[in-house]
C-alpha cells in the first residue's frame, strides 16, 4: 500500500511520453498460450496489471524473458488449464484465458466472478457464447469448468458488446481450423490490434474493427513478434491534466484516429487542442465551456475518460452533464471530489450534474479504482496546498511510471510506501 503526497497549484508544461496499450498487451499475453513457438512483445507497459498477466502465463508453466526490445513468450512448455484462485483474484483480465486455454486443451477451469469497484461485470456473456459453440458448462460455487473438443456450431451471437467476450471467442476461433462467425462484436481499437496480430499469425479473418467478425482459424499459429499500440486512454488522459491545471503541452504519441469523440468533447469545452501527425498540442485553455457526455462502447465516448472529465467540468461555466451507462458504481470518484469542493448532484446511480466553476481545495481521499485514482491525482494537481491519496498503488495498475512522468512536468509529487 502506498500514498502520494501532492503541493498542488502548478500548471503541467512540457512533453510526454504514451506507453503502450494496457488492454492490448494483457491479451496478447493471453494468446501467445496457442502459439507454437516463442513470441516477442515490443512496447508492453511496465504497470501492475501486465506484471500479474505474465505471472499467470508463468503459473500455467510459460516461460517469460525479458528481452532489450520487450520480453519474449513461450508457451510451449504450458500443460495447465486451470487458472489457481491465488492468481486469478488479483487480475479480472485472467479472464481472457479462457478462450485460449478451451481451444489449446479442449477444457478450461476458471473462478466463479466476484464483485469489482467500479460494479458488477458478470462473465455470463462469455460462458454463454461457448455454450453456443457446444461448450458443456459444468459450477460449482468457486468453479466454472467447460469443456468442448471441437466446434459443434459456428455461429455465435454475442449478448452484448463486451470487449472481452469478443476477444475470448477471437482468441478461441484463431486455433480452431473451421470457420466461425461472431455477431455482436466490441469493436475498440485493442480489439483490432489483437486481431491484426492474429492474422499474422496465420488465421484468416474477415470484419475487423466491424460487429461481425468471421475467423477460420489455425492449429499451427507462429507470430515472430507484435507491437502493442500507444494506449489512447492514458494519451487523453495527459491532454485533460494539461487542460485542467491552466497548463499546456505536448501528448506524443496521440492516436487522434482512436479519440474523436473524446477530441470532439474537448473543442466543444473550448480547450484548444493542436493535432499534428502522431502529437497533440494542448495550448492553454481559458473560458471552457460546460458540455454533456454520455459512455458508449467505442466509438462513443470512453467509460475510462468519463472520470477525468469531471475535473473540466470543475473549470467550466456552468452546468456539465455526465451520464455513465456501462457501471453502476463508476461515480463514485465525485463523492472524494465532494471533499475537494466539487458542486456535484447526483441523479441516482449513473448520472451527475458538475457546476462550475469551483477551486478545488487540498485535503485527504481515496482512490477508488484505477481510472479514479488518476482523476483524483491530477485533482491534487489542481488544488492549492497539500493533498494526500491513499491506495496510491491502484494507479500503477494502468499508468507506468506516472509520477516521474508528472514530475517532468512540473508536478510536486511523492510516492511514500
Amino acid at each position: 500500500m502506498s500514498i502520494f503526497k501532492i503541493n498542488g497549484g502548478v500548471q503541467l508544461r512540457g512533453e510526454v511520453k504514451i506507453s503502450g496499450a494496457k488492454n492490448e498487451a494483457l491479451k496478447l499475453i493471453a494468446f501467445a498460450v496457442l502459439l507454437k513457438k516463442p513470441v516477442c512483445i515490443r512496447n508492453i507497459p511496465q504497470i501492475v496489471d501486465i506484471e500479474r498477466q505474465l505471472e499467470i502465463f508463468k503459473c500455467l508453466g510459460g516461460k517469460v524473458k525479458n528481452i532489450e526490445s520487450g520480453i519474449e513468450l513461450d508457451a510451449r512448455s504450458i500443460e495447465k488449464f486451470d487458472i489457481s484462485k491465488s492468481t486469478a483474484n488479483k487480475l479480472r483480465a485472467s479472464l481472457v484465458y479462457l478462450g485460449p486455454l478451451l481451444s489449446r486443451f479442449s477444457q478450461a477451469v476458471i473462478l466463479q466472478p466476484g464483485g469489482c469497484q467500479i460494479g458488477e461485470r458478470p462473465i455470463e456473456t462469455h460462458i454463454d457464447a461457448f455454450r453456443q459453440l457446444g461448450a458443456t458448462i459444468t459450477e460449482n460455487k468457486e468453479k466454472i469448468i467447460l469443456k468442448l473438443d471441437e466446434p459443434k456450431h459456428n455461429k455465435v451471437i454475442l449478448c452484448e458488446q463486451s470487449v472481452t467476450a469478443t476477444e475470448n471467442i477471437a482468441m478461441y476461433a484463431a486455433a480452431q481450423e473451421k470457420e466461425i462467425i461472431i455477431e455482436n462484436c466490441a469493436t475498440e481499437p485493442e480489439i483490432s490490434a489483437l486481431l491484426n496480430e492474429m492474422v499474422k499469425s496465420g488465421a484468416c479473418i474477415s470484419g475487423i474493427g466491424t460487429r461481425t467478425l468471421k475467423i477460420l482459424g489455425s492449429k499451427d499459429l507462429n507470430l515472430d513478434s507484435a507491437d502493442v499500440i500507444v494506449d489512447r486512454i492514458e494519451a487523453a488522459t495527459f491532454a485533460i491534466a494539461f487542460a485542467a491545471t491552466g497548463g499546456e503541452g505536448t501528448v506524443t504519441p496521440f492516436p487522434s484516429e482512436n479519440l474523436q469523440s473524446f477530441v470532439d468533447v474537448l473543442k466543444k469545452c473550448n480547450v484548444k487542442i493542436e493535432i499534428s501527425g502522431n502529437s497533440a498540442k494542448v495550448l492553454k485553455s481559458e473560458d471552457l465551456k460546460p458540455f454533456s457526455i454520455s459512455t458508449l462502447p467505442y466509438p462513443g465516448f470512453p467509460t475510462d475518460l468519463q472520470s477525468p472529465m469531471s475535473l473540466l467540468a470543475s473549470r467550466a461555466k456552468g452546468v456539465s452533464h455526465i451520464e455513465e451507462t456501462m457501471y453502476e458504481n463508476r461515480l463514485g470518484y465525485l463523492k472524494e471530489l465532494q471533499k475537494m469542493g466539487l458542486n456535484v448532484e447526483f441523479h441516482g446511480l449513473h448520472r451527475a450534474d458538475v457546476a462550475g466553476p469551483v477551486h478545488l481545495r487540498s485535503t485527504t481521499i481515496h482512490s477508488l479504482d484505477l481510472r479514479s485514482g488518476i482523476t483524483l491525482l491530477i485533482a491534487g494537481l489542481m488544488a492549492d496546498g497539500e493533498t494526500t491519496i491513499e491506495d496510491a498503488q491502484i494507479i500503477d495498475r494502468g499508468y507506468e511510471n506516472i509520477e516521474d512522468k508528472l514530475a517532468r512536468l512540473g508536478a510536486k509529487i511523492k510516492r511514500i510506501s
